[in-house]
Protein backbone atom coordinates (compact mmCIF):
# COMPACT_ATOMS: atom_id res chain seq x y z
CA UNK A 1 0.00 0.00 0.00
CA UNK A 2 1.44 3.43 -0.92
CA UNK A 3 1.91 5.88 1.93
CA UNK A 4 2.33 9.59 2.55
CA UNK A 5 2.94 11.84 5.50
CA UNK A 6 0.13 14.08 4.27
CA UNK A 7 -2.80 13.57 1.93
CA UNK A 8 -4.35 16.78 0.61
CA UNK A 9 -7.86 16.36 -0.78
CA UNK A 10 -8.45 19.12 -3.30
CA UNK A 11 -6.23 20.68 -5.96
CA UNK A 12 -7.25 24.33 -5.76
CA UNK A 13 -5.25 27.26 -4.42
CA UNK A 14 -5.60 26.23 -0.75
CA UNK A 15 -4.81 22.58 -1.43
CA UNK A 16 -1.75 23.37 -3.51
CA UNK A 17 -0.52 25.90 -0.97
CA UNK A 18 -0.78 23.38 1.87
CA UNK A 19 0.80 20.62 -0.20
CA UNK A 20 3.70 22.77 -1.39
CA UNK A 21 4.45 24.17 2.07
CA UNK A 22 4.40 20.68 3.59
CA UNK A 23 6.54 19.20 0.81
CA UNK A 24 9.15 21.91 1.28
CA UNK A 25 9.34 20.98 4.97
CA UNK A 26 10.38 17.45 4.01
CA UNK A 27 6.98 15.74 4.19
CA UNK A 28 5.91 13.16 1.64
CA UNK A 29 2.76 14.67 0.15
CA UNK A 30 0.00 13.18 -2.01
CA UNK A 31 -2.69 15.41 -3.52
CA UNK A 32 -5.96 13.71 -4.50
CA UNK A 33 -8.72 15.55 -6.35
CA UNK A 34 -11.65 14.76 -8.60
CA UNK A 35 -11.12 17.93 -10.67
CA UNK A 36 -9.11 21.11 -11.14
CA UNK A 37 -11.04 23.23 -8.62
CA UNK A 38 -11.45 27.00 -8.69
CA UNK A 39 -8.20 27.96 -10.43
CA UNK A 40 -9.67 27.18 -13.85
CA UNK A 41 -12.68 29.40 -13.10
CA UNK A 42 -10.96 32.42 -11.57
CA UNK A 43 -9.24 35.50 -12.94
CA UNK A 44 -5.75 34.36 -11.98
CA UNK A 45 -5.40 37.29 -9.56
CA UNK A 46 -5.49 37.18 -5.77
CA UNK A 47 -8.58 38.63 -4.11
CA UNK A 48 -7.58 39.27 -0.51
CA UNK A 49 -10.32 41.55 0.84
CA UNK A 50 -11.89 43.73 -1.83
CA UNK A 51 -14.47 45.38 0.38
CA UNK A 52 -16.19 48.55 -0.84
CA UNK A 53 -14.91 51.47 1.18
CA UNK A 54 -11.50 49.90 1.83
CA UNK A 55 -8.52 51.71 0.35
CA UNK A 56 -6.25 48.66 0.29
CA UNK A 57 -6.43 44.91 0.78
CA UNK A 58 -4.83 45.41 4.20
CA UNK A 59 -7.69 47.71 5.22
CA UNK A 60 -10.22 45.11 4.12
CA UNK A 61 -8.27 42.38 5.88
CA UNK A 62 -8.41 44.30 9.17
CA UNK A 63 -12.17 44.77 8.83
CA UNK A 64 -12.82 41.09 8.12
CA UNK A 65 -10.42 39.95 10.86
CA UNK A 66 -12.53 41.93 13.32
CA UNK A 67 -15.69 40.11 12.16
CA UNK A 68 -16.73 37.43 14.61
CA UNK A 69 -16.45 33.95 13.12
CA UNK A 70 -14.66 34.98 9.92
CA UNK A 71 -11.66 32.81 8.94
CA UNK A 72 -9.45 35.92 8.96
CA UNK A 73 -10.09 36.22 12.68
CA UNK A 74 -7.53 33.43 13.11
CA UNK A 75 -5.64 33.71 9.81
CA UNK A 76 -4.88 37.42 9.40
CA UNK A 77 -1.32 37.21 10.77
CA UNK A 78 -0.48 34.35 8.39
CA UNK A 79 -1.60 36.07 5.21
CA UNK A 80 1.29 38.42 4.44
CA UNK A 81 4.15 35.93 4.95
CA UNK A 82 2.17 33.23 3.16
CA UNK A 83 1.47 35.51 0.22
CA UNK A 84 5.11 36.54 -0.17
CA UNK A 85 6.26 32.94 0.15
CA UNK A 86 3.82 31.82 -2.55
CA UNK A 87 4.67 34.67 -4.90
CA UNK A 88 8.34 33.68 -4.70
CA UNK A 89 7.51 30.09 -5.65
CA UNK A 90 5.30 31.17 -8.54
CA UNK A 91 7.94 33.57 -9.83
CA UNK A 92 10.42 30.70 -9.86
CA UNK A 93 8.02 28.93 -12.23
CA UNK A 94 7.83 31.97 -14.51
CA UNK A 95 4.55 33.43 -13.23
CA UNK A 96 5.06 36.85 -11.61
CA UNK A 97 2.55 38.94 -9.69
CA UNK A 98 2.44 42.67 -9.00
CA UNK A 99 0.87 44.50 -6.07
CA UNK A 100 0.71 43.74 -2.35
CA UNK A 101 -1.51 44.30 0.67
CA UNK A 102 -0.81 48.03 0.58
CA UNK A 103 -1.42 48.56 -3.14
CA UNK A 104 -4.53 50.74 -3.54
CA UNK A 105 -7.60 48.80 -4.60
CA UNK A 106 -8.45 49.99 -8.10
CA UNK A 107 -11.33 49.44 -10.48
CA UNK A 108 -10.05 47.31 -13.35
CA UNK A 109 -12.07 46.54 -16.50
CA UNK A 110 -13.70 43.17 -17.12
CA UNK A 111 -14.49 41.32 -20.34
CA UNK A 112 -18.21 42.04 -19.93
CA UNK A 113 -17.64 45.77 -19.86
CA UNK A 114 -17.82 46.29 -16.12
CA UNK A 115 -15.17 46.94 -13.48
CA UNK A 116 -14.09 45.13 -10.33
CA UNK A 117 -11.84 45.98 -7.40
CA UNK A 118 -8.35 44.47 -7.59
CA UNK A 119 -4.81 45.09 -6.40
CA UNK A 120 -2.71 41.89 -6.69
CA UNK A 121 -2.68 40.65 -10.27
CA UNK A 122 -0.51 38.62 -12.63
CA UNK A 123 1.97 40.76 -14.54
CA UNK A 124 -0.11 40.42 -17.71
CA UNK A 125 -3.07 42.13 -16.00
CA UNK A 126 -1.22 44.57 -13.76
CA UNK A 127 -1.28 47.55 -16.11
CA UNK A 128 -5.05 47.78 -15.54
CA UNK A 129 -4.52 48.74 -11.87
CA UNK A 130 -2.64 51.97 -12.54
CA UNK A 131 -4.84 55.09 -12.34
CA UNK A 132 -5.88 56.60 -15.67
CA UNK A 133 -4.17 59.86 -16.57
CA UNK A 134 -6.19 62.80 -17.95
CA UNK A 135 -6.55 62.33 -21.70
CA UNK A 136 -5.37 58.70 -21.61
CA UNK A 137 -7.00 56.38 -24.13
CA UNK A 138 -8.03 52.72 -23.88
CA UNK A 139 -8.37 50.53 -26.96
CA UNK A 140 -10.20 47.19 -26.62
CA UNK A 141 -8.73 44.77 -29.15
CA UNK A 142 -10.71 41.72 -30.22
CA UNK A 143 -9.97 38.76 -32.48
CA UNK A 144 -12.12 38.16 -35.57
CA UNK A 145 -14.17 34.98 -35.12
CA UNK A 146 -13.55 34.74 -31.36
CA UNK A 147 -17.01 34.77 -29.76
CA UNK A 148 -15.99 35.00 -26.10
CA UNK A 149 -14.79 38.60 -26.43
CA UNK A 150 -16.88 41.37 -28.01
CA UNK A 151 -14.72 44.53 -28.23
CA UNK A 152 -17.44 46.91 -29.47
CA UNK A 153 -19.80 46.02 -26.62
CA UNK A 154 -17.00 46.14 -24.04
CA UNK A 155 -15.79 49.53 -25.25
CA UNK A 156 -19.31 50.96 -25.32
CA UNK A 157 -19.90 49.87 -21.73
CA UNK A 158 -16.51 51.09 -20.46
CA UNK A 159 -17.22 54.48 -22.04
CA UNK A 160 -19.92 55.12 -19.42
CA UNK A 161 -18.50 57.03 -16.43
CA UNK A 162 -20.76 55.25 -13.92
CA UNK A 163 -19.08 51.92 -14.73
CA UNK A 164 -15.94 53.24 -13.03
CA UNK A 165 -17.62 53.66 -9.64
CA UNK A 166 -16.83 57.32 -9.11
CA UNK A 167 -13.15 57.21 -10.08
CA UNK A 168 -11.70 58.57 -13.30
CA UNK A 169 -11.57 56.10 -16.16
CA UNK A 170 -10.04 56.49 -19.61
CA UNK A 171 -10.92 59.70 -21.41
CA UNK A 172 -11.80 57.67 -24.49
CA UNK A 173 -12.49 53.98 -25.14
CA UNK A 174 -12.36 52.56 -28.66
CA UNK A 175 -12.59 49.09 -30.17
CA UNK A 176 -10.67 47.33 -32.92
CA UNK A 177 -10.98 43.82 -34.31
CA UNK A 178 -8.01 42.03 -35.87
CA UNK A 179 -7.93 39.04 -38.21
CA UNK A 180 -5.16 36.69 -37.15
CA UNK A 181 -3.38 34.30 -39.52
CA UNK A 182 -5.08 31.05 -40.54
CA UNK A 183 -8.27 31.55 -38.55
CA UNK A 184 -10.70 32.76 -41.21
CA UNK A 185 -12.28 29.33 -41.68
CA UNK A 186 -12.62 28.62 -37.95
CA UNK A 187 -16.09 28.92 -36.40
CA UNK A 188 -15.50 27.81 -32.81
CA UNK A 189 -12.32 29.48 -31.68
CA UNK A 190 -11.53 29.01 -28.00
CA UNK A 191 -9.23 30.96 -25.72
CA UNK A 192 -7.19 27.80 -25.16
CA UNK A 193 -6.54 27.36 -28.88
CA UNK A 194 -5.52 30.99 -29.31
CA UNK A 195 -3.21 30.80 -26.28
CA UNK A 196 -1.51 27.70 -27.65
CA UNK A 197 -1.12 29.28 -31.09
CA UNK A 198 0.58 32.28 -29.47
CA UNK A 199 3.02 29.89 -27.80
CA UNK A 200 4.37 29.21 -31.32
CA UNK A 201 7.01 31.90 -32.06
CA UNK A 202 6.38 32.05 -35.82
CA UNK A 203 2.61 32.36 -35.57
CA UNK A 204 2.99 34.81 -32.70
CA UNK A 205 5.28 37.10 -34.69
CA UNK A 206 2.71 37.40 -37.47
CA UNK A 207 -0.20 37.84 -35.02
CA UNK A 208 1.54 40.56 -33.00
CA UNK A 209 2.45 42.38 -36.18
CA UNK A 210 -1.18 42.44 -37.30
CA UNK A 211 -2.36 43.69 -33.91
CA UNK A 212 0.31 46.41 -33.86
CA UNK A 213 -0.71 47.55 -37.35
CA UNK A 214 -4.39 47.70 -36.35
CA UNK A 215 -3.57 49.81 -33.30
CA UNK A 216 -1.49 52.19 -35.39
CA UNK A 217 -4.36 52.56 -37.89
CA UNK A 218 -6.69 53.41 -35.00
CA UNK A 219 -4.64 56.54 -34.38
CA UNK A 220 -3.85 55.71 -30.75
CA UNK A 221 -0.30 56.86 -30.11
CA UNK A 222 -0.36 56.59 -26.30
CA UNK A 223 -2.48 54.76 -23.76
CA UNK A 224 -3.29 51.12 -23.06
CA UNK A 225 -4.78 48.23 -24.99
CA UNK A 226 -7.04 45.60 -23.41
CA UNK A 227 -6.70 42.15 -24.96
CA UNK A 228 -8.52 38.90 -24.25
CA UNK A 229 -6.58 36.73 -21.79
CA UNK A 230 -4.93 34.54 -24.42
CA UNK A 231 -1.28 35.64 -24.21
CA UNK A 232 0.22 32.18 -24.18
CA UNK A 233 -0.06 29.21 -21.86
CA UNK A 234 3.19 27.24 -21.75
CA UNK A 235 5.38 30.14 -22.95
CA UNK A 236 3.40 32.99 -21.39
CA UNK A 237 6.40 35.06 -20.25
CA UNK A 238 7.85 35.17 -23.77
CA UNK A 239 4.47 36.01 -25.29
CA UNK A 240 3.88 38.86 -22.85
CA UNK A 241 7.37 40.27 -23.43
CA UNK A 242 6.84 40.31 -27.20
CA UNK A 243 3.46 42.02 -26.92
CA UNK A 244 4.95 44.66 -24.61
CA UNK A 245 7.91 45.23 -26.90
CA UNK A 246 6.10 45.44 -30.23
CA UNK A 247 2.74 47.06 -29.54
CA UNK A 248 2.46 50.87 -29.59
CA UNK A 249 0.18 50.78 -26.53
CA UNK A 250 0.78 49.13 -23.15
CA UNK A 251 -1.07 45.79 -23.17
CA UNK A 252 -3.03 44.09 -20.43
CA UNK A 253 -5.28 41.04 -20.39
CA UNK A 254 -8.98 40.83 -19.56
CA UNK A 255 -9.89 37.42 -18.04
CA UNK A 256 -12.64 35.56 -19.91
CA UNK A 257 -15.30 32.94 -19.24
CA UNK A 258 -14.01 29.55 -18.01
CA UNK A 259 -11.77 27.79 -18.61
CA UNK A 260 -9.63 30.74 -17.56
CA UNK A 261 -6.22 30.90 -19.23
CA UNK A 262 -4.72 32.99 -16.35
CA UNK A 263 -6.23 30.47 -13.93
CA UNK A 264 -4.71 27.58 -15.85
CA UNK A 265 -1.31 29.29 -15.77
CA UNK A 266 -1.64 29.56 -11.99
CA UNK A 267 -2.60 25.90 -11.68
CA UNK A 268 0.29 24.73 -13.86
CA UNK A 269 2.77 26.86 -11.91
CA UNK A 270 1.49 25.50 -8.59
CA UNK A 271 1.63 21.93 -9.85
CA UNK A 272 5.15 22.36 -11.21
CA UNK A 273 6.35 23.84 -7.92
CA UNK A 274 4.77 20.98 -5.97
CA UNK A 275 6.33 18.30 -8.16
CA UNK A 276 9.69 20.08 -7.97
CA UNK A 277 9.41 19.93 -4.15
CA UNK A 278 8.79 16.18 -4.29
CA UNK A 279 4.99 16.14 -3.99
CA UNK A 280 2.68 13.86 -5.96
CA UNK A 281 -0.67 14.78 -7.50
CA UNK A 282 -3.52 12.65 -8.81
CA UNK A 283 -6.47 14.30 -10.56
CA UNK A 284 -9.68 12.69 -11.79
CA UNK A 285 -10.92 10.33 -9.09
CA UNK A 286 -13.34 11.04 -6.25
CA UNK A 287 -12.63 9.93 -2.69
CA UNK A 288 -14.29 6.54 -2.16
CA UNK A 289 -13.82 6.26 1.60
CA UNK A 290 -11.56 7.26 4.47
CA UNK A 291 -10.22 4.86 7.10
CA UNK A 292 -9.88 6.15 10.62
CA UNK A 293 -8.61 5.06 14.00
CA UNK A 294 -10.49 6.89 16.76
CA UNK A 295 -9.87 10.60 16.10
CA UNK A 296 -7.23 10.10 13.41
CA UNK A 297 -7.42 9.52 9.67
CA UNK A 298 -5.09 6.68 8.72
CA UNK A 299 -5.85 6.03 5.03
CA UNK A 300 -7.64 7.59 2.08
CA UNK A 301 -9.08 5.58 -0.81
CA UNK A 302 -9.87 7.04 -4.23
CA UNK A 303 -11.81 5.52 -7.08
CA UNK A 304 -10.07 4.49 -10.30
CA UNK A 305 -11.35 3.01 -13.57
CA UNK A 306 -11.50 -0.59 -12.35
CA UNK A 307 -10.14 -0.50 -8.83
CA UNK A 308 -9.75 1.52 -5.65
CA UNK A 309 -6.37 2.98 -4.70
CA UNK A 310 -5.66 3.43 -0.99
CA UNK A 311 -2.96 5.69 0.46
CA UNK A 312 -1.89 5.26 4.06
CA UNK A 313 -1.37 8.67 5.65
CA UNK A 314 -0.26 10.42 8.81
CA UNK A 315 -2.41 13.53 8.30
CA UNK A 316 -4.96 15.09 5.99
CA UNK A 317 -5.79 18.56 4.68
CA UNK A 318 -9.37 18.90 3.48
CA UNK A 319 -9.52 21.55 0.75
CA UNK A 320 -12.51 20.44 -1.30
CA UNK A 321 -14.21 23.83 -1.56
CA UNK A 322 -17.55 24.88 -0.17
CA UNK A 323 -20.90 24.72 -1.90
CA UNK A 324 -19.50 25.95 -5.22
CA UNK A 325 -16.64 23.47 -5.12
CA UNK A 326 -18.70 20.42 -4.22
CA UNK A 327 -17.20 20.01 -0.77
CA UNK A 328 -20.66 20.64 0.67
CA UNK A 329 -23.83 19.18 -0.83
CA UNK A 330 -27.48 19.41 0.16
CA UNK A 331 -29.79 16.43 0.56
CA UNK A 332 -33.51 16.43 -0.29
CA UNK A 333 -34.38 17.38 3.27
CA UNK A 334 -32.47 20.64 3.18
CA UNK A 335 -29.44 19.50 5.16
CA UNK A 336 -25.88 20.28 4.12
CA UNK A 337 -23.36 17.47 4.23
CA UNK A 338 -19.57 17.49 4.03
CA UNK A 339 -18.75 14.84 1.43
CA UNK A 340 -15.42 13.31 2.54
CA UNK A 341 -15.43 12.96 6.34
CA UNK A 342 -19.07 13.80 7.12
CA UNK A 343 -17.91 16.68 9.32
CA UNK A 344 -20.41 18.86 11.21
CA UNK A 345 -21.56 21.69 8.93
CA UNK A 346 -22.34 25.13 10.28
CA UNK A 347 -25.25 26.57 8.27
CA UNK A 348 -28.52 28.45 8.71
CA UNK A 349 -31.80 26.59 8.86
CA UNK A 350 -33.15 25.52 5.48
CA UNK A 351 -35.87 28.20 5.50
CA UNK A 352 -33.21 30.89 6.01
CA UNK A 353 -30.75 29.84 3.30
CA UNK A 354 -31.76 32.53 0.82
CA UNK A 355 -32.60 36.23 1.21
CA UNK A 356 -35.99 37.40 -0.15
CA UNK A 357 -34.16 39.63 -2.63
CA UNK A 358 -32.08 37.58 -5.07
CA UNK A 359 -29.71 40.53 -5.50
CA UNK A 360 -29.47 41.53 -1.84
CA UNK A 361 -26.19 43.50 -1.43
CA UNK A 362 -25.54 41.62 1.81
CA UNK A 363 -25.63 38.30 -0.03
CA UNK A 364 -27.44 35.13 0.98
CA UNK A 365 -27.02 33.56 4.45
CA UNK A 366 -26.14 30.22 2.85
CA UNK A 367 -22.88 31.74 1.58
CA UNK A 368 -21.43 31.60 5.10
CA UNK A 369 -21.98 27.85 5.49
CA UNK A 370 -18.93 25.69 6.08
CA UNK A 371 -16.83 23.80 8.60
CA UNK A 372 -15.99 25.48 11.89
CA UNK A 373 -12.44 24.89 13.18
CA UNK A 374 -10.15 25.76 16.04
CA UNK A 375 -7.11 28.02 15.68
CA UNK A 376 -5.07 25.11 14.27
CA UNK A 377 -7.79 24.54 11.63
CA UNK A 378 -8.88 21.22 13.13
CA UNK A 379 -12.60 20.66 12.50
CA UNK A 380 -14.69 20.96 15.66
CA UNK A 381 -18.13 19.88 16.77
CA UNK A 382 -20.83 22.13 18.24
CA UNK A 383 -19.09 22.12 21.61
CA UNK A 384 -15.81 23.25 20.08
CA UNK A 385 -14.06 19.90 20.53
CA UNK A 386 -11.82 18.73 17.65
CA UNK A 387 -13.43 15.93 15.65
CA UNK A 388 -10.13 14.74 14.15
CA UNK A 389 -6.72 15.36 15.65
CA UNK A 390 -4.76 15.03 12.39
CA UNK A 391 -7.12 16.77 9.94
CA UNK A 392 -6.95 20.42 8.89
CA UNK A 393 -9.58 22.32 6.86
CA UNK A 394 -8.58 24.98 4.36
CA UNK A 395 -10.00 27.32 1.74
CA UNK A 396 -13.61 28.10 0.94
CA UNK A 397 -14.78 25.10 2.98
CA UNK A 398 -14.17 27.20 6.12
CA UNK A 399 -17.31 28.62 7.72
CA UNK A 400 -18.01 32.31 8.24
CA UNK A 401 -16.84 33.85 4.96
CA UNK A 402 -18.93 35.28 2.13
CA UNK A 403 -16.18 35.39 -0.41
CA UNK A 404 -18.29 36.54 -3.35
CA UNK A 405 -19.20 39.78 -1.60
CA UNK A 406 -16.05 40.12 0.51
CA UNK A 407 -13.65 39.25 -2.33
CA UNK A 408 -11.56 37.24 0.12
CA UNK A 409 -11.49 33.73 -1.34
CA UNK A 410 -7.86 33.74 -2.52
CA UNK A 411 -6.53 35.31 0.66
CA UNK A 412 -8.35 32.78 2.84
CA UNK A 413 -7.10 29.97 0.61
CA UNK A 414 -3.46 31.05 0.80
CA UNK A 415 -3.45 31.82 4.52
CA UNK A 416 -5.33 28.67 5.53
CA UNK A 417 -3.23 26.40 3.31
CA UNK A 418 -0.10 27.92 4.81
CA UNK A 419 -1.43 27.62 8.38
CA UNK A 420 -2.59 24.03 7.82
CA UNK A 421 0.84 22.93 6.63
CA UNK A 422 2.70 24.80 9.36
CA UNK A 423 0.59 23.44 12.21
CA UNK A 424 1.25 19.89 11.01
CA UNK A 425 4.95 20.26 10.19
CA UNK A 426 6.01 22.13 13.32
CA UNK A 427 7.80 19.04 14.64
CA UNK A 428 11.37 18.96 13.35
CA UNK A 429 12.35 16.23 10.92
CA UNK A 430 14.98 15.13 13.40
CA UNK A 431 12.28 14.48 15.98
CA UNK A 432 9.45 12.69 14.13
CA UNK A 433 6.26 12.01 16.04
CA UNK A 434 4.71 9.32 13.89
CA UNK A 435 5.72 6.33 11.80
CA UNK A 436 3.97 5.24 8.63
CA UNK A 437 4.58 2.42 6.24
CA UNK A 438 7.01 3.27 3.46
CA UNK A 439 6.33 2.69 -0.24
CA UNK A 440 7.79 -0.81 -0.13
CA UNK A 441 6.19 -1.73 3.15
CA UNK A 442 9.20 -0.67 5.21
CA UNK A 443 9.27 1.94 7.90
CA UNK A 444 9.25 5.63 6.92
CA UNK A 445 9.53 8.47 9.40
CA UNK A 446 6.84 11.14 9.27
CA UNK A 447 7.49 14.82 9.94
CA UNK A 448 3.80 15.46 10.59
CA UNK A 449 1.86 15.38 13.80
Amino acid sequence: MPSADLVVVGAGLSGHTAALAAAESGARVQVLAKGHAGTHWGTGGFDIAGLPGSATSRDGLRRLAATRGHPYAILSDDLEPALEWLRTRLAAEGLTYEGDLDTPLARVPTSIGGTRLAAILPAAQAAAVRPWEPGERLVVCGIAGFKDFWPDAIAASLSRPRVWGGVAGPSRVDAVTVELPGLAARHNLSALELARRLDDPAWRADAVGRIAAALERSGAATGRVALPAILGLDDHAAVLEEFRRRLPLEPFELPLVPPSIPGMRLYYALRAALIRAGGRIQIGEAIAHVDRDADRVIAVASEAAARTTTVRTGSMVLATGGIAGGGLVADHGGHLEEVVLDLPVEAPEFADWLAPDAFDPAGHPLEGAGIRTDADLRPVDQSGKPVFENVRVAGSLLAGQRYLRERCRDGVAIASGWRAARTMTAVAVAEPSAVTAGPGGGEARSVLR
